[in-house]
């Protein structure tokens, strides 16, 4: 080709660039303008909340894209955002959990499938927990970013099955907290795994066990079958959710049960729970007829 035609080819497409360029620069303005605006909502429904405590409303609740209809555990960012991923496959998302916008998605390299059911930070090191007792470890990632991971084997998937983790700051370990015991003779307790970091000494492991008659309280329930595991920022407390039995369990870290009572709202499969510094309850839900939602809440320790 000559330099003359490239020129006459170029300028050709001109206009398009600058006319894409346009509307691009137009389009995120108006999402700029959109989450600014829920976010201004989001502040007021706060406010709203705090002038009337007795009632527990949802002060959002925001509907997920299609791909994030298996959304299953929450963890909160330094940034105050919300990575959540999904069930099937080694892919994480970013969410802005006060506008409910959805700001990045990354994946583990190669794209492994598992049965993945909870995610936690702790630093710079991103956890996500297979049923089966398998952690994967790495760092975030960018926008559309494959990222390298380790694998440690918790060697506990003979033992219960997990959906649940969560990264206690303080005593530098991952908890982890069995769903449903797989042996024989079930013992009739909430158990939570407790594994030190860095991940790699299996004799380094305790166990918290709490009897499930104390857990249960007066609720009525039968038993508990934890979904997802958090740390209440400011009490310290275990945070935990059941969407089997729709009920929610603050516990210390030394396994006395400050209260059990049923998740607020209504909740068609509850998995995946947070709270941020500033007092914000998420209880995330996959899609179970009505699509995947993420509702926020005004916590009260």
């Amino acid at each position: 080709m000559s330099i003359g035609r490239s020129l006459v080819l170029l300028a050709s497409l001109a206009p398009c660039v600058v006319a894409c360029r346009e509307t691009r620069q137009a389009k995120a303005a108006q999402a700029r303008a959109v989450e600014a605006k829920r976010k201004q909502e989001f502040a007021s429904r706060i406010a709203m909340a705090d002038a009337n405590p007795a009632k527990a409303l949802p002060m959002a609740m925001w509907i997920m894209p299609p791909e994030l209809r298996e959304i299953s555990g929450l963890a909160l960012t330094p940034r105050g955002t919300v990575l959540t991923h999904d069930d099937n496959v080694g892919r994480v998302y970013e969410i802005d959990p006060r506008s409910g916008i959805l700001l990045k998605g990354f994946s583990l390299e190669g794209i492994p499938r598992g049965d993945f059911e909870a995610i936690t930070i702790a630093g710079t090191d991103v956890y996500l927990l297979e049923s089966k007792g398998k952690i994967y470890k790495f760092k975030e990632g960018t926008d559309g970013q494959e990222v390298p991971f380790t694998i440690y084997d918790t060697r506990l998937g003979k033992e219960c099955e997990f959906e649940s983790m969560a990264f206690e700051a303080d005593s530098s370990r991952l908890l982890l907290a069995c769903k449903k015991f797989l042996t024989k003779n079930a013992p009739h307790e909430l158990l939570i795994f407790r594994l030190p970091l860095p991940l790699g000494d299996p004799s380094t492991m305790s166990r918290l066990k709490v009897p499930i008659e104390d857990v249960i309280g007066s609720t009525g329930w039968k038993n508990f079958h934890p979904s997802d595991l958090n740390i209440d920022p400011i009490t310290k407390n275990y945070v935990i959710i059941a969407s089997h039995e729709k009920g929610l369990v603050v516990i210390t870290p030394e396994g006395d049960v400050v209260r059990s009572e049923p998740i607020p709202g209504y909740h068609r499969q509850p998995e995946g729970v947070a709270i941020t510094r500033d007092s914000v309850l998420m209880i995330s839900d996959e899609a179970n007829v009505k699509p995947a939602a993420l509702t926020l809440y005004r916590w009260r320790p």
